[in-house]
This record gives C-alpha cells, sequence and structure tokens, in this order.
C-alpha cells in the first residue's frame, strides 16, 4: 500500500506540473518571433533562479550548495536540461508555429525510452517499444503537414529534446543527495548566465531593451511559474516515479491543453495532419502509461 500511495503522490504531482507547462510552448512561441530567443530563455531561466535563492534562503539549505556530487550532477542538469535544449528548441519555436511547437516536444518520449532502456536499469518493453515507435509515427505527420519541405525550426525543436532523458538521468542521481530547491537554483542560476552570455555573442540585440521592457511580465510569469513553480512538482514527482512513466504522463498530458491555448491566444488553427499527428501520438501515449500488472520499480541507479 505504501508503494502504490508514493506512486499516485509522485503522479499528481506530475499532473500539477503538466497543467502550468501546458503555457510554455505559447509563451515561447509569442514571444521568440519578437525579442531574441536565446536572451528570452536566459532571462527567464535566471528569473527562476532568484526566486530559488529566497527560498533556500528561508528553508537555512545554503550549505548544500558547497555539496560536490550536488554540483556535479547538477553541472550535467544545466547543460542537458537548460543550455542545449533551451539553444535549440527556443530557436526552432522561432521559425515554426506554435502548435507545431507544442507537438513536437512529444520526440523528448521516444528518446527516453531508447536513452534510459540503453543506460539505466529501467526496462524497454515491448509495450513501451510499440508507443513509442507510434508517438513517433505521429510526429512524422507534424513534420510532413502537407508538404515535402522540411522546416527547420520542427528539426530544431526535435534535436533539443533529444538532450532532455540524459539531463533527467543526471536529475534522479542528485535527487537522491540534494533537495529540488537546491537543484533548481544552480541550474537555472548557471544555466541562466550561460544563456544570455551566448545572446549577447551571437543575438542581434537592437531594441533589445525595449522588448524587454515591454515583455517583462511573460519574462516574470515564465521564470516563477515554468521554470520554477512547475519544475519543482516535477522533481519532486519523478522522486517517486521511473522517468518511463513520469514523461508519458507529464510531456503527452499538456498537448490538449496547449492546442486550446494555441487557437485562443495565437489564433493558430490545426491542420488535418497536425490533428492527425496529434491523435496518433496521444495513442501511443496511452499505450506507454497503461497500467501494468507488475509495478515497477522506483528510482535509477
Amino acid at each position: 500500500m505504501k508503494q502504490i500511495s508514493k506512486e499516485k503522490t509522485g503522479e499528481l504531482m506530475v499532473l500539477g506540473e503538466t497543467l502550468m507547462y501546458s503555457l510554455f510552448p505559447i509563451i515561447v512561441a509569442h514571444t521568440t518571433k519578437i525579442m531574441p530567443p536565446i536572451l528570452f530563455a536566459g532571462l527567464s531561466t535566471l528569473m527562476a533562479s532568484i526566486t530559488l535563492f529566497f527560498y533556500i534562503l528561508y528553508k537555512k539549505d545554503l550549505k548544500s550548495l558547497k555539496d560536490k556530487d550536488t554540483i556535479k550532477y547538477t553541472l550535467g542538469i544545466t547543460l542537458f536540461i537548460i543550455i542545449i535544449p533551451s539553444i535549440l528548441i527556443f530557436t526552432g519555436s522561432s521559425k515554426t508555429s506554435g502548435i507545431n511547437t507544442t507537438i513536437l516536444l512529444q520526440s523528448e518520449i521516444l528518446f527516453t525510452f531508447i536513452i534510459f532502456g540503453l543506460f539505466t536499469a529501467e526496462k524497454i518493453t515491448l509495450k513501451k517499444l510499440i508507443g513509442a515507435l507510434i508517438v513517433m509515427t505521429g510526429t512524422l505527420f507534424i513534420i510532413y503537414n502537407g508538404s515535402l519541405e522540411i522546416n527547420t525550426g520542427d528539426l530544431l525543436i526535435i534535436a533539443g529534446t533529444f538532450f532532455y532523458p540524459i539531463g533527467h538521468i543526471f536529475a534522479k542521481k542528485a535527487l537522491k543527495i540534494s533537495s529540488t530547491s537546491t537543484i533548481l537554483f544552480i541550474r537555472s542560476f548557471l544555466g541562466g548566465i550561460v544563456l544570455i552570455c551566448i545572446s549577447l555573442l551571437f543575438e542581434n540585440q537592437d531594441s533589445s531593451l525595449t522588448k524587454i521592457a515591454i515583455y517583462w511580465p511573460l519574462i516574470l510569469f515564465n521564470g516563477i511559474f515554468i521554470y520554477h513553480l512547475s519544475k519543482v512538482l516535477w522533481y519532486e514527482g519523478i522522486k517517486r516515479l521511473d522517468i518511463s512513466k513520469a514523461i508519458p504522463i507529464g510531456v503527452g498530458g499538456y498537448p490538449a491543453f496547449s492546442l486550446l491555448f494555441a487557437i485562443v491566444f495565437l489564433k493558430e488553427i490545426p491542420t488535418i495532419y497536425q490533428l492527425i499527428g496529434l491523435g496518433t501520438i496521444v495513442i501511443g501515449i496511452f499505450i506507454l502509461i497503461r497500467k501494468s500488472k507488475v509495478v515497477e520499480p522506483v528510482g535509477v541507479e
């Protein structure tokens, strides 16, 4: 009973994160078309680190920031969850639609099962493999979208999701020795600084200060709610769940909400190929998260 309760708590936390995170593709799709995408990613990430620092002060947990193993694992998280994916996904989103951004982020599911099956103790069953292949089929519908012309932005988003599972391996290890808030602070602080430096070096900064002054509420919202509160729920959730179960619930749960937000806020109407792709992905996710008779072990070596 204790194991079931722990698993259910993890599922609820991941679902809570999903509801918040469903706004992420919409905010990214809107802001990256009007201001430098990597700059927006860096400012949002750094904003999250500020609120996290005050939370760590309140919890009197500053000593954990000196732990060498925590820093070592969190550097891996920062590189593979913040820096590389943000550069690829935010840049890609500026070159494609909000709906495509929403749906193509599901590619993380496929890469999760491949990477975790090869490099961790979690097993890839036939059911998981079939589900992942169906998700990939849906992704191909989105990329095609009625034309054989490949959108560079779509490919960048897919490439960005490849690195998330690698970062989650480091996250599982870090969570065994450190608190969620400490991990999030280190990754947000370092990642935010690196992204801002990259933006200043390589992106056109014309009118950037003016745009920051106009769109600071979105930077604030993305930093505090998407990069801070939702990620606290995520990390607390994966403490209690296998990554291969958490990813389909989290990444797979928000497309319907994001799709609705894209229609309402971005005025984007999904094409038939996008709808077929989304439907196919949902079927694949259902197969992946359908309850098995045997409870999977919690945790990764």
